[in-house]
């Protein structure tokens, strides 16, 4: 709060859904409002051409970049003290933002007409600066339908919101007699949220929020029309962030949720943004945080702004990624070695037996694995759907941190992620190509409460 957001964005770990109107939330026992039900009847023409087609997965980027044009993050070497005036004297930059609370990390815009990449390496060079990095677009981590289209939608079936696969996998039936999340919040750093979804609109009552895409507090996601990618497919993942904190919700029903909104309606973003939602997050309270999202790019500023909030005893749950790949998917996988109970999450995804899914990425820098396929959660406008990624798995894990944290408040973050490894399944039987690559095991929200 305070502080002016960029208007930049970056990108959610995508995914595929079919919707279903909505009917009552099992979890809480909430009837649907025929307000809701006819927003929900009347929105299903708004978001037909946004439900849903699947980009190609093995396109890592939007619009084919890696990076923002023209734009390179820095940080300060504080043993100098050079001033970041001087810095944009030396190489004709300008200041676009500075990271709140950082200690001198700054997003600058190089010349009209310059490299970008050869800027940053004069950059990186300068010993006034601790590091200089381009400033990364990152994507939601999403599943594949074979030939890329999923498009099945409005199915009036609405059970297994909280009684499907995963409920059963993870044991929520049981870890909901000694915990719900009470007294915690978790943070959902995503495209948004519908904020008066009639599962959701008590999660979101009264907690800090902020758009950071449009630098407003109303991080309602939208369908604008946007097709940043050029596949003729607009608002790709518009209903992301509304079917992540409806998971949330369905591990931990009596947390909080804060709705952060970094990631435009076809999911992308940069890390600079990234990196502002989670100082904003870890400054506002947040006990854990969710990130749906990742680059295969390692960004020295989201790890170091992952490294404060975990010190700050904030539990960070990252997104694996879906690739089908062995190579680290970051902030995920962290300096990219070998997972630890460090207070960072990262989360691949398993199916109903548990088996790793066919596009969940995998490595020893994996922590943890929670299902992933065919996940029922909210979406707009007041209705539900099925996604598959290890975007869905992520937040389940966001979940049983909130559990965890409101049943042992004295643990640090490291403390949290040590009870989530110690009480997985293994998951060696049924995977016996990935021994070793799947983290602890399957999560069990159950035992780790024990």
């Amino acid at each position: 709060m305070g502080f002016r957001p960029s208007d930049e964005f970056a990108s959610p770990e995508r995914s595929f859904a079919s919707v279903s109107t909505a009917g009552h939330l099992p979890t809480r026992g909430r009837a649907l409002s025929q307000r809701s039900i006819a927003l929900g009847t009347l929105a299903l023409s708004m978001f037909l051409l946004a439900l849903f087609v699947v980009a190609d997965p093995a396109r890592a980027f939007v619009g084919g970049k890696d990076f923002e044009p023209g734009q390179v993050v820095v940080k300060l070497n504080p043993t100098i003290g050079a001033s970041i005036e001087e810095i944009n004297a030396d190489y004709g930059s300008t200041t676009l933002d500075k990271l709140p609370g950082s200690d001198g990390i700054y997003l600058l815009e190089t010349p009209a007409g310059s490299d970008t990449q050869g800027v940053v390496g004069r950059l990186v060079d300068d010993p006034r600066l601790l590091y200089a990095e381009p400033n990364f677009v990152a994507e939601a981590a999403e599943d594949h339908a074979g030939d890329g289209r999923h498009n099945a939608w409005g199915i009036s079936e609405t059970s297994g919101y909280s009684e499907d696969y995963a409920a059963s996998a993870l044991g929520l039936p049981c870890a909901a007699i000694a915990s719900l999340g009470q007294d915690t919040t978790v943070a959902v750093v995503d495209t948004g949220a519908q904020l008066d979804h009639p599962a959701l609109e008590e999660n979101f009552e009264g907690v800090a929020r902020y758009d950071f895409v449009d630098n407003d507090r109303n991080p309602m996601e939208r369908a604008v029309g946007l097709d940043a990618d050029g596949d003729g497919l607009k608002d790709e993942l518009v209903g992301h962030g509304t079917h992540v904190a409806g998971i949330v919700d369905r591990v931990a029903a009596a947390a909080e949720i804060m709705p952060l909104r970094v990631l435009n309606s076809e999911g992308s973003g940069n890390i600079f943004t990234i990196a502002k939602a989670i100082s904003y997050a870890q400054s506002n309270g947040a006990d854990v945080i969710n990130l749906s999202l990742g680059s295969s790019r390692r960004s020295a500023t989201l790890q170091g702004v992952i490294e404060d909030a975990v010190k700050s005893d904030v539990v960070v749950a990252a997104a694996a990624g879906n690739s089908n790949s062995p190579l680290p998917h970051y902030p995920a996988a962290g300096n990219g070695t070998a997972a630890s109970a460090d207070g960072l999450v990262a989360v691949t995804a398993v199916d109903m037996y548990s088996k790793k899914s066919d596009y969940a990425n995998y490595g020893t820098w994996v922590d943890i694995a929670a299902p992933g396929n065919g996940i029922r959660s909210t979406f707009p406008v007041g209705m539900y759907a099925n996604w598959s990624g290890t975007s869905m798995a992520t937040p389940f894990i966001s979940g049983q941190a909130a559990l965890i944290h409101a049943v042992y408040g004295s643990l640090d973050s490291a403390g949290i992620e040590t009870k989530i490894r110690r009480s997985a399944q293994s998951l060696a039987l049924q995977n016996l190509t990935y021994v070793g690559m799947l983290g602890a095991g399957e999560a069990n929200a159950c035992a780790s409460l024990q």
